[in-house]
């Protein structure tokens, strides 16, 4: 069938011209009366409309966006977490989280990874032991990797070091760990700024691009490019329940990052972004936090989140569970299964790029942000 023309009988409509029939509807009210406080602190109009913007819109990604799907696995032992990281490979996950409480070693690394090839999978550290000492981590993996005939360029994952949770940053550390990683894990990322939740959505991504500008003011004087340092950088948020707010947050989060990387006149490529559940979106409902996990996962792979780490249902609240704790991260890790494998947002470029909302939203979070950046 011809599509060409299908729409010709239909008249284009102006917002001027919409704008006059929604005051007719709603009689004694203004437009203005639909207009809501969003979570993301603005006055927000649901009426955007085609005219509100002056050119086409351009997604914010050119590539379909295939994130990651990663479990979180606490590792203050490392053969009870061995056993915990072997259940959620074999349910699907395609990364570890691995909470660490301290710097590992060797034989840490060696019992953690029985039985797994980690050279298939991501490798994620988080934790104080990440914190507190990521060449330890990277040490160890080594030792590991080459005990096992693995070949350390072919890991990927990340180490959840922010160098700003310092008081005195050690920026020449920094700098040699980079340099010895690029040689030896080309394909981990070695710094994470976290995106705060304690103000508005504007106020916390303006937070994180200094906190960036930062890093890449420090260590380009110590001989590491900005192009470099963005390589080696991830971005980690949570997502809460305000669905539409939070796909425009980490849409607006990569065009504050390009600005950026216009400023610094270096090649326009974005930081990985990690996401995870928002830690107050959940409550004591735990039927109602199950279907909050889709809504989650669901705004953060539509933003554009490069990996996600879905919460169960009944995190922290197991004694209110009916069902042992290994269903909740089933069904955690399956939500993700479905979006990917019956949804199919894996395949899709930028999929709310032209919806005049989510683009409104985006607009002004980025804005808002990018003039209070100082």
């Amino acid at each position: 069938m011809a599509t060409d023309t299908f729409f010709d009988e239909f008249q284009p409509v102006s917002k001027a011209d919409w704008l006059s029939q929604v005051a007719r509807d709603l009689k004694d009210r203004q437009p203005d009366s639909l207009d809501w406080q969003s979570p993301l602190g603005f006055n927000i109009s649901p009426l955007v409309h085609a005219d509100d913007f002056g050119a086409d819109f351009t997604p914010v990604e050119s590539e379909p966006n295939n994130w990651e799907v990663v479990e979180g696995v606490y590792a203050a032992d490392p053969v009870a977490a061995n056993r915990v990281s072997l259940d959620a490979l074999e349910g699907g996950a395609e990364g570890l989280s691995v909470y660490l409480t301290s710097p590992p070693d060797g034989q840490f690394f060696s019992q953690l990874l029985d039985g797994i090839y980690p050279d298939y999978i991501g490798l994620h550290f988080t934790g104080p032991g990440a914190q507190m000492n990521p060449g330890a981590i990277l040490g160890a993996l080594q030792q590991v990797t080459s005990a096992r005939g693995i070949d350390s360029h072919a890991l990927r994952g990340s180490i959840a070091f922010n160098p700003l949770a310092f008081e005195r940053p050690d920026w020449r550390y920094m700098a040699d760990l980079i340099t010895f990683a690029s040689e030896t894990f080309p394909h981990f990322r070695l710094i994470e700024l976290p995106v705060e939740h304690n103000g508005t959505a504007a106020s916390e991504l303006s937070a994180m691009i200094k906190r960036a500008d930062t890093c890449f003011r420090e260590l380009s004087t110590r001989g590491i490019s900005v192009k470099r340092v963005t390589g080696t950088m991830s971005v980690s948020l949570g997502v809460g329940t305000s669905y539409f707010a939070e796909i425009a947050r980490i849409r607006a989060l990569k065009i504050l990052w390009l600005n950026l990387m216009q400023v610094w006149e270096a090649p326009l490529l974005l930081p990985e972004i990690s996401a995870t559940t928002y830690a107050g979106a959940y409550t004591d409902e735990l039927y109602t936090n199950m279907i909050r996990s889709a809504t989650i996962a669901m705004s953060a792979v539509i933003g554009g989140a490069d990996r996600l780490q879905i919460s169960p249902y009944d995190e922290f609240r197991s004694e209110k569970s009916s069902y042992p704790p290994a269903f909740g991260k089933r069904i955690a890790r399956n939500v993700q299964h479905l979006l990917k494998m019956e949804c199919h947002l894996n395949e899709v470029t930028d999929p709310s790029s032209g919806s005049y909302y989510i683009e409104k939203l985006t607009t002004l979070i980025a804005e808002a942000a990018w003039s209070n950046k100082g």
